[in-house]
């Protein structure tokens, strides 16, 4: 490969490897000063290995080829000289907030830390300006009196913007985006992606950004490199919208359903309905409530209100059957697969809790939706970090759908996938729906992907609802 004028890192014939799998190979790559890289593909194709191979954070994986920066291979670089680049000259925001913020130490404190790990001497006084103004600088100015927060007190859009501000910390000049606004709903999602422009314009950053979002790559990508067979976005299915049929009955009604976190008001008096067979579809901005409403809707955090299910039915007296008919998907599904258990293990839990069927009769019901869901059979043996981002998104589905609930609430399910398995899966739960008449709560900050599912939109602002159809 030719040397490119203005290229800052240079990935020459890499090759990854896990045992016997190959991940890919011979890949190739510049990244140039003030230049955006658009790195796209299917779930699965290997992006963020590519990342993590620069940050020489791949383990027990088999890497051949050069990855240049400033005249340095940094595939042979020892740790304590890939340490004085990682996070100081080539930064990255990874995929995941929720497992790279320590969920132990107060916000403030994250941030200032990467900022002493580089700058050791640095005074008091110079530090906490230097917070302050990362918090500016990813539009967080109302977060100054929230740094003794812990990072389970923030929204998913809040803690994606702490993770940039860690990124920005130092003033890199590389800075590697993996799927950067995955959890921000579309007015900070675009702030994003205007700050991404500005400092790659003003800093003189190379940014490598990776995403299969094809709408931010035409946003501000100024080139795209494709892994694997270039894909475009494949049609959707037309769902015929919901009827509000007076005679369909309402199977889930929430009536002043308050949340309270300490001193702080996530969710104030929401009401609303649900009918059988209907797909609601729950939008807002990052913060407004959105999961608070799920683990809520859920059992899973303490609520004031009212929640009647199925009739007369409600969570203080009839636990367990409700926790088999009403099933959620979590926003963020490594965090809610247990890391010890294998695939087929995660998936059959809620059968063995349950005791529905034998053990047999459940293996079988395993592989079955496991193809369902378009995941090889092989994939059942593997543990949850052995898969890819989409991948464990299908197998959070898959967990939830196996007990055919009749009502599924999606939190964010599709936020980790590529178009194209962004697709099959809305597809999927279409066809599923008419197969078990499951009822769908569809929560969201894509308005697009609710509105392919959902016949009534409702919107979360200022603990309030308000109702929207299409």
């Amino acid at each position: 490969m030719k040397e490119v004028k203005n290229s800052l890192l240079s990935i020459k014939n890499l090759g990854v490897a896990f045992g016997d799998s190959e991940i890919f190979s011979d890949f190739n790559l510049e990244l140039k000063s003030k230049k955006i890289t658009a790195l796209v593909g299917q779930s699965g194709c290997g992006k963020s290995s590519i990342a993590l191979a620069i940050m020489n954070l791949l383990k027990n994986a088999k890497i051949s080829g050069r990855i240049i920066f400033e005249d340095k291979n940094l595939l042979k670089l020892g740790g304590d000289e890939i340490c004085k680049i990682r996070g100081q000259k080539i930064s990255m925001i990874f995929q995941d907030p929720n497992t790279s913020l320590n969920p132990l130490h107060k916000i403030g404190k994250q941030i200032a830390e990467i900022i002493i790990i580089h700058q050791p001497k640095i005074a008091k006084k110079d530090l906490e300006k230097r917070v302050l103004e990362l918090l500016d600088l990813v539009d967080l100015k109302d977060f100054k009196a929230r740094l003794n927060n812990y990072p389970h007190q923030l929204s998913g859009g809040q803690k994606q913007r702490i993770m940039i501000a860690m990124a920005l910390a130092n003033n890199p000049k590389i800075l590697i985006a993996d799927e950067p606004t995955t959890a921000l709903d579309f007015e900070t999602q675009q702030e994003i992606l205007d700050l991404l422009v500005t400092l790659k314009k003003e800093l003189g950053l190379a940014i490598l950004l990776i995403t299969h979002n094809l709408n931010i790559v035409e946003k501000i990508a100024d080139e795209v490199i494709y892994i694997g067979e270039k894909f475009e976005k494949s049609e959707v299915k037309t769902l015929k919208k919901a009827t509000n049929n007076p005679c369909t009955p309402i199977i889930l009604h929430a009536t002043n359903l308050s949340v309270n976190y300490g001193k702080f008001l996530a969710l104030k008096n929401i009401n609303f309905s649900l009918k059988e067979g209907e797909n609601l579809g729950i939008v807002g901005k990052s913060g407004s409530g959105k999961s608070t409403l799920a683990l809520a809707l859920t059992n899973l955090c303490k609520f004031n209100g009212q929640i009647r299910v199925f009739g007369n039915k409600n969570w203080q007296n009839h636990q367990k059957l409700l926790r088999q008919e009403i099933q959620i998907v979590f926003q963020d599904p490594f965090s809610s697969l247990s890391p010890r258990f294998k695939i087929k293990d995660i998936i059959a839990e809620g059968l063995r809790i349950h005791k529905i069927a034998n053990d047999k009769s459940q293996e079988k019901m395993v592989d079955e939706v496991l193809k369902k869901m378009n995941l090889d059979l092989s994939l059942k043996d593997r543990y949850p970090h052995q898969l890819s981002g989409g991948q464990r998104q299908r197998v959070a589905i898959a967990r939830a759908l196996i007990l055919k609930p009749k009502i599924l609430i999606l939190d964010e399910p599709t936020s980790a996938l590529d178009y194209k398995t962004q697709n099959e899966i809305v597809n999927l739960l279409l066809d599923l729906q008419k197969d078990h008449k499951i009822s769908y709560i569809t929560i969201s900050h894509d308005l697009e992907v609710v509105k392919l599912i959902s016949g009534k939109i409702v919107e979360i602002s200022v603990s309030k609802i308000q109702d929207h159809f299409f």
